[in-house]
Protein backbone atom coordinates (compact mmCIF):
# COMPACT_ATOMS: atom_id res chain seq x y z
CA UNK A 1 0.00 0.00 0.00
CA UNK A 2 2.96 2.65 0.77
CA UNK A 3 4.40 2.29 -2.86
CA UNK A 4 1.20 2.50 -4.29
CA UNK A 5 0.56 5.49 -2.07
CA UNK A 6 3.64 7.16 -2.79
CA UNK A 7 3.41 6.36 -6.59
CA UNK A 8 0.41 8.29 -6.38
CA UNK A 9 1.63 11.25 -4.89
CA UNK A 10 4.00 11.28 -7.49
CA UNK A 11 1.14 11.69 -10.03
CA UNK A 12 -0.35 14.49 -8.37
CA UNK A 13 2.72 16.51 -7.70
CA UNK A 14 4.36 16.07 -11.41
CA UNK A 15 1.05 15.73 -13.59
CA UNK A 16 -1.38 19.15 -12.30
CA UNK A 17 0.40 22.39 -13.14
CA UNK A 18 -1.43 24.72 -10.95
CA UNK A 19 -3.44 27.52 -12.51
CA UNK A 20 -2.01 31.28 -12.18
CA UNK A 21 -3.75 33.14 -9.60
CA UNK A 22 -5.42 29.96 -8.37
CA UNK A 23 -8.40 29.82 -6.13
CA UNK A 24 -7.41 30.09 -2.32
CA UNK A 25 -7.58 26.87 -0.81
CA UNK A 26 -9.75 26.23 2.20
CA UNK A 27 -10.64 22.80 4.71
CA UNK A 28 -14.03 23.62 3.54
CA UNK A 29 -12.99 22.28 -0.03
CA UNK A 30 -11.03 19.26 1.36
CA UNK A 31 -13.60 18.24 3.26
CA UNK A 32 -15.70 17.84 -0.54
CA UNK A 33 -13.23 15.99 -1.60
CA UNK A 34 -13.20 13.39 0.59
CA UNK A 35 -16.87 12.97 0.78
CA UNK A 36 -17.48 12.90 -2.86
CA UNK A 37 -14.70 9.79 -2.04
CA UNK A 38 -16.84 8.46 0.91
CA UNK A 39 -13.54 9.16 2.76
CA UNK A 40 -13.25 10.61 6.28
CA UNK A 41 -12.50 14.31 6.67
CA UNK A 42 -9.63 13.78 8.75
CA UNK A 43 -7.55 11.97 5.81
CA UNK A 44 -7.24 15.77 4.53
CA UNK A 45 -5.95 18.84 6.52
CA UNK A 46 -5.32 21.97 5.58
CA UNK A 47 -1.92 23.56 7.07
CA UNK A 48 -2.18 26.73 6.02
CA UNK A 49 -1.73 28.42 2.89
CA UNK A 50 -0.76 25.96 0.03
CA UNK A 51 -0.51 23.44 2.59
CA UNK A 52 -2.41 19.94 2.58
CA UNK A 53 -1.53 16.74 4.83
CA UNK A 54 -2.83 13.79 3.36
CA UNK A 55 -3.07 10.90 6.45
CA UNK A 56 -5.04 7.99 5.00
CA UNK A 57 -5.32 5.05 7.55
CA UNK A 58 -2.85 2.50 6.69
CA UNK A 59 -5.49 -0.33 5.95
CA UNK A 60 -7.43 2.16 3.96
CA UNK A 61 -9.17 1.07 1.04
CA UNK A 62 -7.21 1.55 -2.44
CA UNK A 63 -9.67 3.26 -4.22
CA UNK A 64 -10.77 5.63 -1.48
CA UNK A 65 -7.08 6.87 -1.79
CA UNK A 66 -7.14 6.87 -5.06
CA UNK A 67 -10.40 8.81 -5.46
CA UNK A 68 -8.94 11.39 -3.06
CA UNK A 69 -6.31 12.24 -4.97
CA UNK A 70 -7.87 12.44 -8.32
CA UNK A 71 -9.89 15.13 -6.53
CA UNK A 72 -7.04 16.73 -5.86
CA UNK A 73 -5.31 16.41 -8.97
CA UNK A 74 -8.28 17.22 -10.51
CA UNK A 75 -8.89 20.49 -8.42
CA UNK A 76 -6.13 22.14 -9.75
CA UNK A 77 -5.80 24.48 -6.81
CA UNK A 78 -2.32 25.11 -6.14
CA UNK A 79 -0.59 23.38 -3.33
CA UNK A 80 2.18 21.50 -1.37
CA UNK A 81 1.09 17.75 -0.69
CA UNK A 82 2.57 15.38 1.15
CA UNK A 83 1.88 12.19 3.18
CA UNK A 84 2.46 11.72 6.61
CA UNK A 85 2.41 8.40 8.72
CA UNK A 86 1.44 5.44 6.66
CA UNK A 87 3.55 2.97 7.50
CA UNK A 88 2.32 2.36 11.16
CA UNK A 89 3.42 -0.57 12.67
CA UNK A 90 0.94 -3.63 12.92
CA UNK A 91 -0.55 -3.68 16.32
CA UNK A 92 1.15 -6.72 17.14
CA UNK A 93 4.56 -4.87 16.91
CA UNK A 94 3.24 -1.59 19.14
CA UNK A 95 4.39 -1.76 22.44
Amino acid sequence: MTSIAALLLLQVAFSSAPQAGGAALSQKQLDAMTDVCRAPRGWLRHKGGNEVRFLPDPDAEYDKVDCVLKQLRESRIPMNLGFVGNEALPETEKK
